[in-house]
C-alpha cells in the first residue's frame, strides 16, 4: 500500500510549466539545435535551422535588413560586418566575443519560436554545452550571456558529460549501462577544441591541459590550413588572397566549402582505399568572378597533418595532438580507460581515434554515427535526466524533512529497547560489575553509593573510546533491518514514480560500512535515566543478597559467615528491608566482611538473575517511551537522522541511475 503522506510530498517529475527541452551546441565552426517533448521517452530531434540541421556560427549585420546567421551571413551583400568563430575568442575577449555570443543566441531563439518550435521562452529550457575544462565562475558568466539573449531557462554543462549522456540513452552504440560504468576516457574533437575527460564511477574529470595560444587545437584548423593549401596552388592566388583580405565573408565562405571538403575526404577515407574529395567556391569581388577550387586528397592531408604550424608553437596538428593526449594521460595518475568515446565532428579523422587506441590498446573505442550532432542530442538527454533527478532529490528531501522517519523510529523503539537490554546487561554484569565488585572487595571503595558511581565512570569510558557501541552494534544493526518493511512503506512510491528498482533506495541486506552510520551512538543511551536504573539493579542485587533476598547467600560459608548473615537478616526483619538497604548503601564495611564474599559467589548470584536484571533494565526503558521524554526524543531525532543521512548516500547513488 503506498504511503498518502508520501504521495502528497512528492513533486511532479518534471517542472509542469515547462513543455520543451532544447539542447543547444553552439560551436565556433558550427551549431545544431535538438528538441524533445518534456516529459516524454522520445528521442531528442535534430531542428533545421534556415533548412540545415547545423547551421554556421556566423553573424552578420545589414544596415537595413537586420542580424543575419549562418550561410545567408557569409553570403550576405552589403554587409557592415561579418563575424566568424567567436566562441573562441570568448575567453580572451569575453566582452566582444560575449556580445556576438548574446546576438547569434538571439537570432537562433526567435528562428525556433518564427518556426513554432517553442511557444514561448518560459515554457522551454535550454541546455548549452562548454569545454569540460571551463571552471565554475566561466561557466556562470557564458550562461548569464544566453539569459541576455531570452532563453530564460538554461544551464550550462560540459560537452564531454553532453556526450557520455548521448552513449548511454541513445543506444545508437549497442552499448550497456554496465559498459558505460567502466572507467571511459571522451575525446570531444571539436572545431576550436580538443577536450579530454575521463569519467569513473559516473563522475567525471577534466584532464584538458593543452592551450596553443591564440588559436587552439580542433579541426578548424585543419579547415583553415586545407584552405591555405588550396589558394596558393591556385593559378589566380594573388587575387584570391586580396579578395579574401577585402571581403571576410568570402574568407567565410571559402572556409566553410574547405570544411565540407574535409569531412568529405574523411568519410571516404572511413572506407578505405585512395580518398578524394573536392568543391569549387565563386568570388566575386571584381569584373570578373573567380573561382576557387578545393580539393584534398591523401597527399595534402599527410603534408597538412605533418606541417609546422605558427599558432601551435611550430609543431605539427599531429604532433600537437599526440602531445595534449599525452598530457591528459599523465593526469590520469595511473588509472586505465577501458572506455574510449569519441565525439564532435573533428573525431571523424582517423588520427584521433588511431593514436588513443595506439596509447590504451586494450580499451573499446566508441563513435557515434553522427559525431557532429551527438553534443545537442545528448544535452537535450541531460536535461531531461537532470529534470527527472531534481525531482527525485525532492521527494526524497521531503521524506527527509517530514516527521515520517521520526515517528517510524519512535513506533518501534520498543524493539530497539529490547534489544539492546540484553547486550548492555551482559557487558554490564560480565566485564564491569566484576571489575568494579573487585575494587569495593579491596577497598578502593568505601560504600556501595561508591560502587554506583564507579560503574558510571566505567561505562562512560567505554561509550568515549567505542567499547560500548561495539557491544550494541549488532543488536541495533538486526533492530535497523527490522525497519526495513517501514522504510520500503515510505520509499518504495518514490521509487516507483520515478522508474527506479525499489532497490535502490533500501537499505543493505547487511549494513557494512553503513553500520557505522546507522547506529545508537552510546552517548544517546548515557543521556536517558536507563543506565542509572541499571547500575541500582546491579548494586540493589548485592544488597538484596546481603539481606538475603531471593534466597542467596552471598557471605562466605563458615561461623563468621553466618553471624553476620544472622544479624543482615535481623536487621531487615527489624527495621525493614528498604531501611536497611538505605542505610547498607552508606555503610563502610569492614574489609574482612567483604573478602567474605568471594568474586565467584558475586558472579553466580549476578547469573542466577540475569534475566531478572535484563527484563528490569528493559522495564526501565519502555517508562521513557509513554509519553516520550526529552531524552528519548532526543535518542529518536539522532537515530532518525543518521538514516536520513544514509537515505542521503543512497539517493546519490540512485540519482546516477536516472533515465
Amino acid at each position: 500500500m503506498e504511503n498518502p503522506i508520501i504521495e502528497k510530498n512528492i513533486p511532479e517529475r518534471e517542472n509542469p510549466a515547462i513543455a520543451d527541452y532544447f539542447g543547444f551546441d553552439l560551436g565556433d565552426g558550427e551549431s545544431a539545435v535538438a528538441w524533445m517533448r518534456a516529459g516524454k521517452r522520445v528521442e531528442p530531434q535534430l531542428i533545421e535551422l534556415r533548412g540545415r540541421r547545423s547551421v554556421i556560427t556566423a553573424l552578420a549585420s545589414h544596415p537595413e535588413r537586420g542580424l543575419f546567421i549562418g550561410e545567408e551571413a557569409c553570403h550576405l551583400t552589403g554587409a557592415d560586418w561579418l563575424e566568424l568563430r567567436f566562441k573562441s575568442r570568448y575567453l580572451t575577449d569575453e566582452a566582444g566575443a560575449g556580445a556576438l555570443i548574446v546576438m547569434f543566441a538571439r537570432e537562433i531563439l526567435a528562428q525556433l519560436m518564427k518556426d513554432g518550435r517553442l511557444e514561448s521562452p518560459q515554457t522551454a529550457c535550454f541546455f548549452i554545452g562548454c569545454p569540460s575544462g571551463w571552471p565554475p565562475e566561466t561557466r556562470a558568466a557564458y550562461k548569464r550571456l544566453f539569459e541576455r539573449a531570452g532563453m530564460v531557462n538554461c544551464e550550462v554543462i560540459s560537452e564531454s558529460r553532453a556526450a557520455f549522456m548521448f552513449a548511454r540513452e541513445s543506444g545508437e552504440l549497442r552499448v550497456s549501462d554496465e559498459l558505460l560504468t567502466l572507467p571511459t576516457l571522451i575525446i570531444d574533437a571539436g572545431s576550436s577544441t580538443i577536450d579530454f575527460t575521463f569519467v569513473s564511477d559516473l563522475a567525471e574529470r577534466s584532464l584538458t591541459v593543452c592551450d596553443f595560444g591564440a588559436v587552439s587545437l580542433g579541426g578548424g584548423l585543419i579547415d583553415r590550413l586545407l584552405l591555405d593549401k588550396n589558394v596558393r596552388r591556385s593559378p589566380e592566388r594573388a587575387q584570391i588572397e586580396e579578395a579574401l583580405e577585402r571581403f571576410p565573408q568570402y574568407r567565410a565562405r571559402c572556409e566553410f566549402e574547405a570544411r565540407r571538403v574535409k569531412e568529405m575526404y574523411f568519410t571516404q577515407a572511413g572506407r578505405g582505399g585512395a580518398s578524394r574529395a573536392e568543391s569549387a567556391v565563386k568570388i566575386y569581388a571584381g569584373r570578373r568572378p573567380l573561382t576557387l577550387d578545393i580539393a584534398c586528397n591523401d597527399a595534402d592531408m599527410a603534408a597538412i597533418l605533418s606541417q609546422g604550424v605558427d599558432s601551435l608553437g611550430g609543431i605539427s596538428f599531429t604532433d600537437a595532438y599526440e602531445r595534449a593526449l599525452n598530457e591528459a594521460v599523465n593526469r590520469l595518475d595511473g588509472e586505465v580507460p577501458q572506455i574510449i568515446l569519441l565525439t564532435g565532428g573533428a573525431s571523424r579523422m582517423p588520427l584521433i581515434g588511431d593514436l588513443a587506441r595506439k596509447r590504451f590498446p586494450q580499451a573499446q573505442l566508441l563513435r557515434a554515427l553522427e559525431p557532429e550532432f551527438s553534443i545537442a542530442r545528448g544535452l537535450c538527454y541531460a536535461l531531461r535526466i537532470d529534470q527527472k533527478t531534481r525531482g527525485f532529490e525532492a521527494a526524497v528531501d521531503a521524506l527527509i524533512r517530514s516527521d515520517d522517519m521520526e515517528n517510524m523510529v519512535l513506533s518501534r523503539l520498543s524493539g530497539l529497547f529490547t534489544a539492546v537490554s540484553a547486550p548492555l546487561t551482559d557487558l554490564m554484569l560480565d566485564e564491569l560489575a566484576p571489575e568494579v565488585f573487585e575494587l569495593w572487595r579491596g577497598g578502593g571503595l568505601k560504600t556501595f553509593n561508591d560502587i554506583g558511581a564507579e560503574l558510571t565512570a566505567r561505562l562512560q569510558r567505554r561509550a568515549e573510546d567505542g567499547r560500548l557501541a561495539g557491544a550494541l552494534r549488532p543488536a541495533v544493526s538486526e533492530w535497523v533491518m527490522r525497519l526495513r518493511p517501514d522504510m520500503e512503506m515510505l520509499t518504495d512510491p518514490i521509487c516507483d514514480r520515478f522508474d527506479l528498482p525499489r532497490t535502490s533506495l533500501r537499505l543493505p541486506d547487511t549494513l557494512g560500512v553503513g553500520v557505522s552510520q546507522l547506529e545508537v551512538s552510546a552517548d544517546a543511551l548515557l543521556k536517558t535515566d536507563q543506565i542509572k536504573a541499571l547500575i541500582d539493579v546491579i548494586v540493589a542485587s548485592l544488597l538484596a543478597a546481603l539481606l538475603g533476598g531471593s534466597g542467596l547467600a552471598l557471605l562466605a560459608a563458615g561461623a563468621p559467615g553466618l553471624a553476620i548473615g544472622f544479624l543482615v537478616g535481623l536487621l531487615a526483619a527489624v527495621i525493614g528491608t528498604e531501611t536497611a538497604e538505605r542505610m547498607l548503601r552508606k555503610a563502610e564495611l569492614p574489609l574482612t566482611v567483604r573478602r567474605m564474599i568471594t568474586p565467584r559467589f558475586f558472579k553466580k548470584s549476578l547469573d542466577k538473575r540475569r534475566d531478572e536484571i535484563r527484563a528490569g533494565v528493559e522495564s526501565q526503558l519502555m517508562r521513557e517511551i509513554d509519553p516520550p521524554s526529552e531524552n528519548v526524543q532526543a535518542m529518536v531525532r539522532e537515530i532518525a537522522s543518521s538514516i536520513e543521512d544514509q537515505l542521503r548516500r543512497m539517493m546519490e547513488r540512485a540519482a546516477l541511475m536516472i533515465h
